[in-house]
């Protein structure tokens, strides 16, 4: 018959596997990223030269790592197949505890350390409770967030905040050890670390599970439920560890410190190839994602394009992002 198979030929192996096509064509998504960096790089060399001078790429440096620092946060959420808006909240908090509890002196700051973090720790739990164990939807649990903690800060400070950014904390923020800016190492350490918890560990595949197909993921014993709430807890710690960097670098505390920083940490991830279905995507392309926001938006500050034109460019990524993904990034999974 003329369909059927040759003599001698394994079927079985003259079939592609399944999916693969499709996980190929889902590397692509990164590497679009990559070659859209490329392309913003050798765009500033000729309309901002400017950029590569030696003080704005430090500047770039410190801003990427902070942003890092919260994208990878706002990664292992979309992970799950949730959404984090209250980060920039988050780093508001931060800033406020580390000016007003040291009073600028930096005796005690790890004591302000503490405390941020554990009211990190404690934002994210929240943040869990209402989207795993009251079912509420994340865009609408952690925007609840966002305006609660905002409205919170706003009581406390009633519109000025004040206290100083201790001295320790300055250097940390905007020190160098050699030619390294600080927060760079800081963010290497952080994503060294999650890309090891996501690559190597059963906990990391389990977050890819729990967001791939979280009834395949309970059916299979995983407790998604406890996954997903680790997930708002480490956005919400992290968004605290990227406000104390934040103050330390810009050296004292403003009302709108933090803001924007929820939607440039999805903008990031989401520009790396991490869906906002959940269940694909990656530290090291998240990197990539904060390298080429990070870049054009400082390329476009340099043109002296207005706040306008930079949330519009923005909102360009992400919808790029997002249709690069529906074309090429069908498949389910990734690694870290």
């Amino acid at each position: 018959m003329s369909g059927s198979a040759p003599a001698g030929t394994d079927t079985a192996a003259a079939t592609p596997e399944p999916g693969r096509g499709r996980r190929s064509r889902a590397r692509l998504v990164p590497l679009t990223s990559a070659g859209g960096l490329i392309l913003v790089l050798a765009a500033a060399a000729v309309l901002a030269p400017e950029f590569y001078s030696s003080a704005n790429l430090a500047n770039v440096a410190r801003q990427a790592s902070i942003l890092a620092v919260i994208a990878i946060g706002q990664t292992f959420v979309l992970l799950v197949a949730g959404i984090d808006l209250s980060v920039g909240a988050v780093m508001g908090i931060a800033m406020i505890v580390a000016a007003q509890v040291t009073g600028g002196r930096n005796g005690p700051l790890l004591g302000a350390i503490v405390l941020a973090l554990a009211i990190g720790v404690g934002i994210g739990l929240v943040n869990a409770l209402l989207v795993v164990g009251r079912k509420v939807p994340p865009f609408v649990a952690t925007l609840a967030m966002l305006i609660l903690l905002e409205g919170g800060r706003l009581a406390w400070t009633r519109g000025i905040p004040s206290g100083s950014i201790p001295p320790t904390l300055h250097q940390i923020g905007a020190g160098r050890v050699g030619p390294v800016p600080i927060p760079l190492l800081v963010m290497a350490l952080i994503a060294a670390a999650a890309m090891f918890v996501l690559q190597r560990t059963t906990y990391g595949r389990a977050v890819y599970a729990t967001g791939l197909n979280p009834r395949a993921a309970a059916m299979s014993g995983l407790p998604t439920g406890m996954i997903t709430a680790s997930a708002y807890v480490i956005s919400a710690v992290l968004a605290i560890v990227g406000g104390l960097l934040l103050s330390g670098y810009i050296g004292y505390v403003d009302r709108y410190l933090g803001q924007g920083f929820d939607l440039d940490s999805i903008a990031a991830a989401v520009v790396g190839g991490t869906s906002l279905a959940g269940g694909r995507g990656s530290v090291a392309g998240t990197l990539l994602g904060v390298a080429l926001v990070a870049v054009l938006l400082n390329v476009v500050v340099l043109l002296e394009a207005g706040v306008g034109l930079q949330s519009m460019i923005k909102g360009l990524v992400i919808v790029a992002a997002v249709a690069i993904q529906i074309r090429f990034g069908s498949a389910q999974g990734a690694t870290a």
